[in-house]
């Protein structure tokens, strides 16, 4: 293992919220490499640049943060990760479409704006709804390229003031400003919220969509910690950092994708009428001991047990004599492997549906990725479900695998078989 800097990295002293020092370490995951830093050969993807992975906590607005950044070009300026692929997102986008068009009242001359919107998945759906202009922001190239041809225009650049001054520009002030998974990946918080503030027109609305810190924790879901995932976040720092930006939180809705997300809606102070939901998340976090230091070293003991016996069950398996293979070259999928320290002498292959991905190996463990057909002709006596959060949907779509004898297992939040009759 080796850690290069090359002055991409940066280490977090400080809450990226309240700006507090004092902060505690509270998971620890060893040396890792860039998840999406897929690589041509297994040799390269095993001697790739590995970085400190851990997780630390602020005894002052309990925020969970990584104890580094990588600077974000490193990160998303060619990113491999499509929205498109998974149909359950866009099913997703498309339920949230028709609930933001009645609670927001959305209409066809409105502006939404996507921020980090990806390949335009979220935003294609939102103008075939509502007939609403769109414009996505983003700074992968790549992406960019493939969301403009399928007629939704993209800024490409990373969100912040320049950006948002050219969408107002360009396209006047938008009603809707979506971030779905990207609020957790910045580090300059303070200023990406400004930058909306100043975007919006004055009855419009951010939305926030990011993975919940209470379900990180009660889920184990410690493979979602990579170096995209800058914060682990609670209800409270958000609405903290709204207040202290002359914003309010006026609105909270839980959603089950991707592990358990909550959706946050933020608009200028006084301009939305607060719900109770509010004070209703805040209230629980506090009664349930999110705001205590024991609930987090508890957790990190939970999470070195799990990663032990997962370690202990597939290698069973393998002495056993299965052939094991995985499903979804996700970037949590990358986590789970590298914490376990497997190669391609434990996991033969990983699946996956990203056209960008096949071919290329795994971070770190130099797994290659191959497409579904290698499921068919190779396959493999047990398929481990990276992408979790999408399980349905693979076992689903990989049918046949099952017809044929094939099993299942999904890791988290612990160790489980499912056996081709579905029983776990």
């Amino acid at each position: 293992m080796k850690q290069k800097n090359n002055g991409v990295v940066r280490e977090v002293s400080n809450c990226r919220v309240c700006s507090s020092a004092d902060l505690s370490v509270y998971l620890d995951l060893g040396m890792m490499p860039l998840a999406n830093n897929l690589a041509a050969t297994a040799d390269d993807a095993k001697a790739t640049n590995r970085y400190p992975m851990q997780v630390q906590y602020c005894h002052e607005c309990w925020l969970s943060q990584l104890t580094i950044v990588i600077d974000p070009r490193e990160l998303f300026s060619n990113y491999a990760y499509r929205s498109s692929i998974s149909q359950a997102y866009v099913n997703h986008c498309r339920s949230m479409a028709k609930s933001l068009r009645d609670s927001l009242g959305l209409k066809g001359d409105d502006l939404v704006v996507d921020i980090a919107g990806n390949d335009g998945a979220l935003l294609a759906v939102f103008k075939d709804e509502l007939g609403v202009r769109v414009v996505n922001v983003d700074p992968a190239e790549n992406l960019a390229e493939i969301a403009t041809a399928a007629g939704v225009p993209t800024i490409t650049r990373f969100w912040g003031s320049d950006a948002a001054a050219q969408v107002v520009a360009e396209y006047g002030k938008p009603k809707l400003i979506t971030a779905t998974n990207v609020f957790a990946h910045v580090d300059d918080v303070r200023s990406f919220v400004m930058a909306a503030k100043d975007c919006l027109s004055e009855d419009g609305a951010l939305m926030l969509e990011f993975p919940y810190g209470v379900d990180f924790i009660e889920h184990r879901e410690f493979d979602t910690v990579y170096f995209e995932h800058l914060s682990y976040v609670l209800l409270e720092p958000v609405r903290r950092l709204a207040v202290e930006l002359g914003m309010a939180v006026f609105d909270v809705q839980k959603q089950e994708i991707h592990g358990g997300t909550i959706r946050v809606f933020i608009g200028k102070q006084g301009r939305h009428d607060v719900m109770p939901s509010v004070s209703e998340f805040i209230a629980t976090e506090k009664r349930e001991g999110y705001h205590d230091p024991d609930v987090y070293g508890d957790w990190n003991r939970e999470i070195d047990a799990l990663i032990s016996d997962f370690v202990a069950e597939i290698t069973t398996l393998k002495e056993g004599g299965a052939k094991i293979a995985a499903f979804a070259a996700s970037a949590k999928g990358n986590t789970l492997l590298n914490a376990c320290r497997f190669d391609e002498n434990t996991v033969d292959y990983i699946v996956d549906d990203t056209p960008q991905k096949i071919g290329r190996f795994s971070p770190g463990t130099g797994i290659p990725i191959v497409d579904r057909t290698v499921l068919a002709e190779d396959p493999p006596d047990y398929l481990v479900i990276l992408a979790w959060n999408f399980a349905k949907e693979i076992i689903a779509s990989t049918a046949e695998f099952s017809a044929d004898g094939g099993q299942y297992i999904i890791p988290i939040p612990a160790f489980k078989n499912i056996a081709p009759d579905g029983e776990a």
